[in-house]
């Protein structure tokens, strides 16, 4: 359908209201993909009927397991009427609030053309937690369309003060599965403190803004991104709960059934039981690890850096179950053991490690020192 021209709508003498350029912000949720929220910017020209939501998306043919894990999912600006937008909003019961943003005319004209071009470009780019998220590239956009001025981000608060890795964690601090996952495959990415564009969240963005300037080139003067109080196009329902299950509780779980079984392997002597219970945990521990070596070093979903938790997950217990000497064997136990006591007791130097994380580990070191212990008694 045609947009309709709408004659009754006044245009300003500067042009002010011919274009209004706005940044939306949707609430978080729980689920794995919506945790940091969303972003997104809305383009309206009222005098044409015009008004859409322009909006960062995964290519839905590129929406798997594998191509997410790879980093190989597609991603494009799509153009949804705001209708529809806020509609699935609703839905969904995902708040939503617009904030206008303080840019000239024609800066909003570039703007759309900018978004217009990207469009038609389709999905180009791959998606990344850094580089190429809903939020990092509305803001480039809005940074890319400024005429004889430049961008200047204000002075910076919490949680803009903390490193990377922990100002992840307090993006996703109310989804603890999400934490748990990110920070498995994250690596020492965790450490690093990016450009300020690569460090953005849609919760803390809108202060940001407010104390963000447009600087003009010539004059030196200068005006805030966002000044306008905001408007909630929805309100949030409240209905979307994180699991009441947490890592901490099923690893909890895990250790405690790992020191029960080991128990019972020398009180009551069931090695059968035990013997196969170490098939099962050191099999899900190779598992891990393979997928945690590709994340690594092959996919494009995070940076490629050294992940500490390779240690805890990389399958040396397997190994060892092929080493028929069992004097051999057993050094091999005892130097795993040494290692993983080594790596939980690292836990308050190094930020990446956390408690949910050491419960496998203490799981692993439970069988690790009972294998020692069962080779060491048989060599004697």
């Amino acid at each position: 359908m045609r947009a309709q021209s709408n004659d009754s709508i006044v245009v300003a003498p500067d042009s002010s209201n011919f274009v209004t350029a706005s940044l939306l912000v949707a609430e978080p949720l729980h689920a794995l993909y919506s945790v940091f929220g969303h972003a997104t910017l809305r383009m309206e020209c009222p005098v044409h009927g015009l008004d859409y939501v322009f909006t960062f998306e995964s290519d839905p043919n590129f929406n798997t397991f594998m191509t997410g894990v790879a980093g190989k999912a597609k991603a494009k600006y799509i153009a949804v009427p705001t209708d529809t937008f806020i509609s699935d909003s609703k839905k969904l019961g995902r708040g939503l609030k617009q904030y206008k943003l303080n840019l000239t005319h024609h800066e909003k004209q570039e703007l759309w053309r900018l978004l217009d071009e990207e469009m038609m470009a389709g999905a180009y780019r791959n998606f990344n937690l850094l580089f190429t998220n809903c939020l990092t590239t509305s803001i480039l956009n809005i940074q890319r369309c400024l005429i004889g001025e430049h961008f200047e981000w204000g002075e910076l608060e919490f949680p803009q003060t903390l490193n990377d890795g922990e100002l992840f964690r307090h993006a996703v601090r109310h989804s603890p599965w999400a934490e748990f996952l990110f920070i498995t495959f994250g690596g020492t990415a965790y450490d690093r403190r990016s450009i300020q564009e690569y460090r953005l969240t849609p919760e803390t963005i809108v202060p940001m803004l407010r104390k963000a300037t447009i600087v003009n080139d010539s004059t030196g003067d200068s005006r805030f991104v966002v000044t306008d109080p905001g408007t909630t196009l929805v309100e949030s329902s409240g209905t979307d709960k994180a699991m009441p299950i947490t890592p901490t509780v099923v690893f909890g779980v895990l250790l405690l059934l790992t020191l029960l079984i080991t128990l019972a392997e020398w009180l009551l002597d069931w090695r059968r039981l035990a013997n196969s219970y170490d098939v099962l945990l050191f099999t899900a521990q190779m598992l891990v690890g393979l997928l945690m070596l590709y994340v690594t070093f092959f996919s494009e979903l995070f940076v490629s850096v050294w992940n500490w938790y390779l240690i805890v997950f990389l399958p040396l217990p397997l190994l060892f179950r092929l080493i028929r000497q069992k004097k051999t064997v057993s050094h091999c136990w005892l130097c795993y053991s040494i290692i993983l006591v080594l790596f939980i007791l690292a836990t308050p130097i190094i930020g990446l490690l956390d408690f949910s994380h050491q419960l496998i580990t203490g799981s692993l070191l439970v069988r690790s020192i009972s294998n020692y212990c069962q080779y060491k008694i048989e060599n004697n």
